[in-house]
């Protein structure tokens, strides 16, 4: 949208008119004055100073005007302020017979007209200012303007016309005209002006960045885009002002494609030119071309001999995008072409935490089903990558984040879970205070569950708590308590300590959590035992500990015996669950589709599909993943997993990555 703001003059024009000789004519000053004030709130207040000034100067001069006009005034605002209009014009004419050179008298009647639509009589006020004043330029573009709302745009075009004529060779008569047709959304035409005055001036350089306001408005983003350039190319500086600006207005494929051609021809013609490159990389990241974008930083990096600082810094772009494999192309990129860099040692570890992130997207495991060990993939170069950094930045900041990342992998990956723990315990004793020795404590829990030690993962998870109190971290480990004394039947404490989660926790706690509180508020009973629940709860911690086919035996007695319990859906999702880990994934994917269907009112509804989808992604088709993804969005669309679902539909279409 336009900048209100830049060319009103304000902070910069605006001067209160001195006191000035009786007889001398102030019509000229009170124009100005009036013609910058951008707000009518604003006007209004100023006006009125502006009003008590003059005749300030002007009783003390010749005692010319009635003292009590100030009154009416004051009198006449107020009208206009509870709009009673037809009573403020009344004592508004009054005034302005009395004092035809008080400009704040034929401001504030001639906008009274306007808000009843009587354009006549506001026009022939103007024509008497038109008539009386020796450089009328901006009465012409207020007759224009009436005109215009009267319905009569011929005639106003001819004043809007006429107006330029006053001084073609001005920029400012242009910039007058401009804000005259912009008030009225004549956004076309005031290009045509703007364009036409950059002629008649003979100066290419003038109204770039109205120009590129009015075609965004206009949907002519090429344009738009040409004119950013043109600034650029006079100020490389401007290039966060240019993103900003743009960035409203690339709502669409085709905003964006157009703009991307614009900005392509002129990297083209400037090869040189830094801004006109970033300007390109920047609308291909819009765009979701982030492997396009990487050539055009390559590129940057070269031409200005960053070592390898734009290409860092574009892979952490492309990571928070999801193109984690463009992301993992930069940062080993700066790692073969910079191993010197002050960068090389962040790109080695954003290289491992890219190879994780596509490990993960690509559904990758280290073990399959049976427990079979895979062939390499993407989690094995992530470890790899982690312990190279170990050997070759052993000083470097990063090092206790790393070394708990790798104590992660060991856990929730490869499975080693007495290495785990070594690494793990490692960062808890080597660097307290740290946010890594956090993590770390949170994982030393979560290995303790595991393992079966569910005291110590009590005592863990709770000085972790007593230590954060609040944050992400802290919700989590508020979690694993609550799961806890789920796992040991005490159902009371476990709702109380999902009650107490913070709002803006992570998504796939917050879900966690809230299945939690559903499951308990709905499942308690029939007996004062809870025994469905309680034997419920066993089931979900074998499953943890990985125990799944005593996991599953138990479950299906569960299923037999209360079948009709409001677990029902619970168990179902369990089910499918259990199916999945054991290796029996068209019987898994078709149990999590039964959820919706048997249960239709269940809170599991979306996350049973969910889960479904992901495994036809990894082991159907993506068709049908697809598929199941769109019956999400139209099933449930307030679902907190939208985001997720998107985000899955979007890597499964190959958007960007």
């Amino acid at each position: 949208m336009v900048r209100a703001t830049k060319h009103t003059g304000l902070g910069r024009d605006i001067k209160a008119p001195r006191a000035r000789p009786a007889g001398e004519n102030l019509t000229e000053t009170h124009r100005r004055y009036a013609v910058t004030i951008a707000f009518p709130s604003l006007r209004a207040h100023l006006l009125l100073g502006l009003l008590l000034l003059v005749l300030g100067g002007q009783r003390a001069a010749a005692q010319n005007v009635e003292e009590s006009q100030v009154g009416r005034f004051q009198l006449a605002e107020s009208f206009l302020r509870a709009a009673q209009y037809e009573r403020a014009i009344g004592m508004l004419e009054d005034l302005y017979a009395e004092s035809p050179g008080t400009h704040v008298f034929y401001e504030r009647l001639r906008e009274a007209y306007e808000n009843v639509k009587r354009y006549d009589a506001a026009i022939a006020l103007v024509d008497e200012k038109i008539a009386s004043e020796s450089a009328p330029t901006s009465f012409y573009t207020e007759k224009a303007r009436l005109l215009f709302l009267k319905g009569d745009e011929a005639s106003a075009r001819i004043q809007w016309q006429r107006a330029i004529e006053t001084n073609p060779g001005s920029p400012s008569v242009y910039f007058l005209v401009y804000r005259s047709l912009v008030q009225l959304r004549l956004f076309d035409y005031a290009i045509e002006v703007l364009e036409d005055g950059r002629k008649a001036i003979d100066n290419q350089t003038l109204f770039q960045t109205d120009l590129a306001q009015l075609y965004n408005l206009t949907s002519q983003h090429g344009k738009a885009v040409e004119k950013y350039l043109e600034l650029l190319a006079l100020n490389q500086n401007q290039l966060n002002y240019v993103k900003t600006q743009l960035g409203g207005f690339l709502n669409s494929p085709e905003s964006i494609s157009e703009s991307i051609e614009i900005a392509e021809n002129g990297v083209a013609d400037e090869p040189l030119n830094r801004s006109y490159r970033e300007l390109l990389a920047w609308l291909l990241v819009e765009g979701d071309e982030y492997r396009e974008a990487l050539e055009v930083y390559r590129g940057i990096d070269r031409l200005d001999r960053e070592e390898g600082r734009v290409l860092f810094s574009f892979g952490l772009i492309a990571a928070d995008g999801g193109a984690y494999d463009v992301a993992l192309e930069a940062f080993d990129e700066v790692l073969a072409r910079y191993p010197e860099s002050a960068s090389a040692p962040e790109a080695m570890r954003g290289l491992a935490m890219m190879q994780e992130k596509w490990a993960e997207t690509l559904g990758e495991q280290v073990f399959d089903i049976a427990g079979t060990r895979q062939e390499r993939n993407h989690w094995d170069e992530a470890l790899e990558t982690y312990q190279r950094f170990l050997i070759e930045y052993p000083q470097h900041a990063q090092f206790p984040d790393v070394l708990r990342r790798i104590g992660s992998l060991q856990q929730d990956v490869f499975f080693d879970l007495t290495a785990a723990e070594k690494v793990l315990t490692e960062v808890v004793a080597r660097y307290p205070q740290t946010e890594a020795a956090d993590q770390a404590a949170y994982d030393l829990g979560r290995l303790a569950v595991t393992q079966n030690r569910l005291e110590d993962a009590r005592i863990q998870f709770s000085r972790l708590l007593t230590r954060l109190r609040t944050g992400d971290l802290a919700d989590l480990a508020r979690y694993e308590l609550a799961q806890l004394h789920f796992y040991q039947g005490d159902f009371e404490a476990a709702d109380s300590f999902t009650r107490a989660m913070q709002e803006n926790t992570s998504t796939d706690t917050a879900n966690d959590a809230i299945t939690m509180k559903v499951m308990l508020i709905e499942s308690m009973g029939p007996d004062s035992l809870n025994t469905p629940l309680r034997r419920f709860a066993r089931i979900q911690l074998l499953t943890r500990q990985r125990e799944y086919d005593a996991a599953l035996h138990q479950l299906d007695d569960l299923m037999e015996a209360f079948g009709q319990h409001s677990l029902a859906d619970d168990m179902l999702m369990q089910k499918a669950d259990l199916l999945a880990r054991t290796g029996d994934v068209e019987a898994a994917i078709q149990t999590y589709l039964e959820v919706p269907l048997m249960h239709p009112t269940s809170f599991l509804g979306a996350r049973s599909m969910v889960q479904a989808a992901s495994l036809q992604a990894r082991f159907v088709s993506h068709d049908e993943a697809l598929d199941t993804y769109q019956r999400i969005l139209l099933g449930y669309p307030g679902s907190l997993l939208i985001p997720q679902v998107r985000e899955a539909i979007r890597l499964l279409r190959g958007d960007g990555v």
